[in-house]
């Protein structure tokens, strides 16, 4: 459960999604301060506070010939529910998780190999397939995964969390936010198995290199990362159970992800992915959002 507060989204809002209508959740308060039960949803309209969206400046003659069809684009597209664009994402990770299904059994039943060696070739990001010149694995490996607890895991953290980043960015904002915390978790990987790593073995022999490596881990911990910086007294429960605020959560994931890279830690987590994505968010969050909060405080 998130417990998002009304000031701050409006606050965030104004500067980053000025036509967007915000559904803020909030929690009423008893006279003794405790929680006791949620609010309907309100709808406001926030007028631009910042600076207009990136579509909106005439960047060049040909953008400015094609003005009004690129706004219109973009206007709809940032004006999709959230549900939609969640349910977007999620469905394209189950899609490529599916045909990683059918390419393992076509190989395991069948010895067909032209499925597996298509998803090997096109959804793992790895030192040899950018080498071939498959640079779009920067991208689909953050849509791919094998294991049916990887999805499963990285779809309900994304549900959980996407909703809030995406009130608060708009959705071209928010999927760019995601995309680029995907490829950054990408390139984090290469530079750790391809330099960091190797100068670590120097005095720990006998370890095993990473050959590849695909998820969504890493663009979802950009977005967790920003959502945490931006919402950072909001509630997480950890393991159901335990609540904790959404900065101390990540900051201790984050922590077990240094460790875990720094130590060589046996498993198939990819923690330099994890790193590299929250890198992104935290900082998009500084450089993109805290300057145009001013001196508010939250």
């Amino acid at each position: 459960m998130l417990a998002l507060r009304e000031l701050y989204c409006h606050r965030l809002l104004r500067g980053f999604a000025p036509h967007r209508q915000c559904a803020v959740n909030t929690f009423r308060k008893n006279p003794t301060g405790s929680l006791t039960g949620r609010e309907p949803f309100r709808l406001q309209t926030f007028r631009p506070y910042i600076r207009p969206h990136y579509y909106e400046n005439d960047l060049s003659s040909v953008y400015r010939r094609n003005n009004t069809l690129v706004r219109r684009i973009a206007r709809k597209i940032d004006d999709l529910p959230p549900g939609t664009v969640l349910w977007t994402l999620i469905g394209a990770n189950t899609a490529v998780y599916l045909t990683w299904q059918y390419a393992v059994n076509s190989y395991s039943q069948f010895r067909d190999p032209s499925w597996l060696s298509f998803m090997l070739n096109n959804f793992v990001l790895s030192d040899s397939n950018l080498r071939a010149g498959r640079l779009h694995t920067l991208i689909t490996s953050f849509f791919s995964h094998r294991e049916t607890g990887h999805l499963a895991i990285n779809m309900l953290v994304l549900y959980s969390i996407g909703g809030g980043v995406l009130e608060a960015l708009g959705t071209l904002r928010f999927l760019g936010l995601y995309g680029a915390s995907g490829v950054a978790a990408g390139l984090a990987h290469l530079a750790y198995t391809s330099y960091i790593r190797p100068y670590i073995i120097g005095a720990r022999r006998g370890s095993k290199s990473l050959s590849g490596t695909i998820g969504a881990s890493g663009a979802v911990m950009g977005i967790t990362t920003f959502f945490a910086c931006a919402f950072p007294r909001a509630t997480f429960l950890v393991f159901f159970v335990v609540p904790m605020p959404a900065i101390a959560v990540v900051g201790l994931f984050a922590a077990y992800d240094i460790y875990r890279a720094a130590t060589i830690a046996p498993g198939k987590t990819d923690s330099a992915s994890h790193i590299g994505g929250g890198l992104y968010g935290l900082t998009y969050y500084f450089l993109r959002v805290r300057p145009r909060l001013g001196r508010w405080r939250f």
